[in-house]
Parts: C-alpha cells; structure tokens; sequence
C-alpha cells in the first residue's frame, strides 16, 4: 500500500511538472532583457549595416531584479504585495518618449512600460478595455485603442486619462487605425473595409472594400500612411499589401502570395517611417521585411529562433524618434541611429524587440556579428 501510494504520489507531481512545463511553452514565464553579447546588424557584408537590434524583454517590468525562486520565498518571505502583470498575448505596440504602450489581447489591458522612469502601470480600470488589438498615439498625445470586443476606438489623452469612445458597434469593428491631417483611417475588421472618419469619430467615406478584385479585401488586419498620405493595408488572408489614396483610389500592390523575400504568407503588422520605407511582420516566415517607397525589397531580419533577436508569430509594428534617448545606452558606438523599431512576437520567450535604424559611421562593421538574411522555414 506504502508503494501504491509513492508510486501515485510520484505520478501525480510527474504530471504537475509536465502541465507546468507544457503550458509555459512559448514564454509565459516573464524573461529578463535579453541583450547580446556582441552587437547584431542587418543587412550582412558586403552592404553597410542599416539595423541593430538592442534588447529584447516579456517582463512588463524589465528593470527589475530576477524574480525569487520559490523556495527562495519560501526561507525570506515574498515580501510587499505587488501588482501581478506579464505580457502574455501581446499585438498592437506604440511608444513616445521612453513609454511604451503594449495591446495585450491575452490578458485585455494595455500595459505602459516606462523605460526612463522604471514604471509599470496600464490605461484605464480594469474595465475600460475588453480585447485591445492595437493602438495609434497622436500628434497631440492620444491615444487610441482599437478594441474589437467593445467594437470602439477608445480614447486616453496625452496623461494616460480615459477620454470617450469612437465609433458605432453596429456599424464597424475597429482592429487598426492610423492618422493623416484631421482625418483617422480606420479597419473594420468585422466588414472588411477601411473607413475614413473625422477625428470626432464621423464616417466620411469608404477607401477600400471587401471582395476578391484587384484592390479589394478579404481580411485586412493592419495598415499605415506614409508621409505621401498613401494608406498601406495588410491583407492577411490574401497575403499581400494594398495601396489607397486617401480619396480611396486603388494605386498598387506590395507582394502577394508567396515564400521568398519580396512575398508574404501571412502579413500582418506594418509601419512607414518618415521617408517612405515600409516595414512588414509575416506571422507565418516569422520576420520583417523592408520596402522602399516604390516597392523594392531592401532587406529582411528576424527569422525563427530562440534566440533573443529570434522572432515567433510577429504582429505588431512601431516606428518612434522620441525614445531613443531611453536606449540609446544599447547602441554601438559606431552606429548612428535615426529611430526605433519595435516589433511585437505573440509566440516565445522574447515577446517585445527592439531595433534601432540608421547607418553606420565608419561604413563598416567592425566587430559586429554577422546577421544571414536567409529564410528559415516556420514549423508552425
């Protein structure tokens, strides 16, 4: 009987462990900065390098020591009660000024990770937000946060303060939104549309529809405007990239169906920067690639790894100048950054990555480790 009960006992922690493990596949266990040991650039030799990746985090709480092991709390106690956040599924990104804004549809909140002043805290109550997919920050400082279970676009100002909603629930369920001027461009995720509105949230006009034409959408997830006023939208199921004028005018394509560089397989998040260089996240080949303004692929970087600079199902795309002064302790010396890249992976251990843009000073890349542009093919 002694034996029999061993025995189940032994079974029983043996299956503890395995679900533990099991269910903390893919990295929801917060990681710890994860920063090279010598610094990564993209493209490789012989081209000069263009992109240095900085750090990677899944902490909400980067700054922070090593979490206690718990037998560790166990002999010293856990001490004060603190707010418990991780990032679990995250999606849309943004920043501005060392503040980083993380849509987390796995845990439905926005978390605000403040690099320069090591704090944590989310936007709004605990029922503010109910499925925050992606969120856009204005020229002003509001924030607006695409919700698709609230089907709104709920607003916070440049303090972080809840500000209204946006949008008719019977008529649009907003996944992404980008600003031009006065007017917001927005995703009706539900219709599989893009919709012009006023900033008071007023539709003005329709600039792409769904359906299977040239031009026409199947299920569009993300988009951006250039300076140009061109509105880029994702097809993720169509896997390609569709051009608009702001009027709604069909002017071309990037990509399309496809497993090489140049092609997408499953598009998602997208950025310009403020020459026109669009940047595209594929969920499926797990990394970005680089356009120039008319199209041409420049480069490509991630690929699927474990590795901190690694990427697993990326999403999110964010493009910001004001927070470089919070990074800029992770830039090569002989690497002049122009802004930062942030890219969000949904899948592993390093669920937020940063990069910096720009070029090298010495036109080389001195002790750099070198980066293969290749395509690995996702297992997923």
């Amino acid at each position: 009987m002694r034996f029999r009960n061993n025995l189940r006992s032994t079974l029983l922690r043996g299956a503890v462990l395995a679900a533990a493990i099991l269910a903390c596949t893919g990295g929801c266990t917060p990681t710890r900065p994860a920063e090279p040991s010598a610094p990564i650039f993209y493209p490789p030799p012989p081209d000069p390098p263009r992109l240095q990746f900085l750090t990677s985090f899944s902490d909400p709480r980067p700054w922070s020591p090593p979490k206690r092991s718990s037998f560790a709390e166990f002999i010293v106690g856990t001490g004060p009660a603190k707010k418990k956040a991780h990032i679990r599924s995250p999606y849309g990104i943004a920043a501005t000024y060392g503040k980083i804004y993380i849509c987390d549809i796995g845990v439905s909140r926005v978390h605000v990770v403040d690099i320069g002043a090591k704090t944590y805290s989310t936007l709004g109550e605990d029922d503010t937000l109910k499925r925050p997919v992606n969120i856009t920050i204005g020229p002003d400082g509001t924030k607006y946060v695409c919700d698709t279970s609230l089907a709104k676009v709920v607003l916070f100002d440049a303090n972080d303060r809840f500000a209204g909603q946006l949008g008719d629930p019977a008529k649009c369920v907003p996944s992404d939104l980008a600003i031009h001027g006065d007017e917001l461009f927005v995703i009706d995720i539900a219709g599989a549309e893009v919709e012009a509105w006023s900033k008071k949230g007023k539709f003005l006009r329709h600039i792409a529809r769904k359906g299977t034409k040239p031009g026409e959408l199947r299920l569009p997830t993300n988009l951006a405007v250039d300076p140009r006023g061109r509105i880029f939208v994702t097809d993720t199921m169509a896997s390609i990239v569709n051009i608009y004028s702001r009027r709604g005018q069909y002017l071309g394509s990037v990509g399309g169906p496809g497993d090489r560089t140049g092609f997408f397989w499953r598009p998602k998040g997208i950025a310009v920067d403020p020459k026109g260089i669009l940047f595209v996240a594929d969920a499926h080949w797990e990394f970005v690639q680089v356009f120039a303004p008319d199209g041409r692929v420049l480069m490509d970087f991630g690929g699927a790894s474990a590795k901190p600079e690694g990427m697993g199902m990326p999403a999110g795309i964010a493009i910001d100048r004001t927070s470089l002064p919070a990074f800029r302790h992770l830039v090569h010396k002989d690497f002049e950054p122009e802004y930062l890249l942030f890219v969000v992976n949904q899948f592993g251990k390093h669920k937020i990555g940063v990069y910096a843009f720009g070029k090298s000073r010495t036109g080389d890349y001195g002790p750099a480790k070198r980066s293969p542009t290749t395509r690995p093919v996702s297992s997923r």
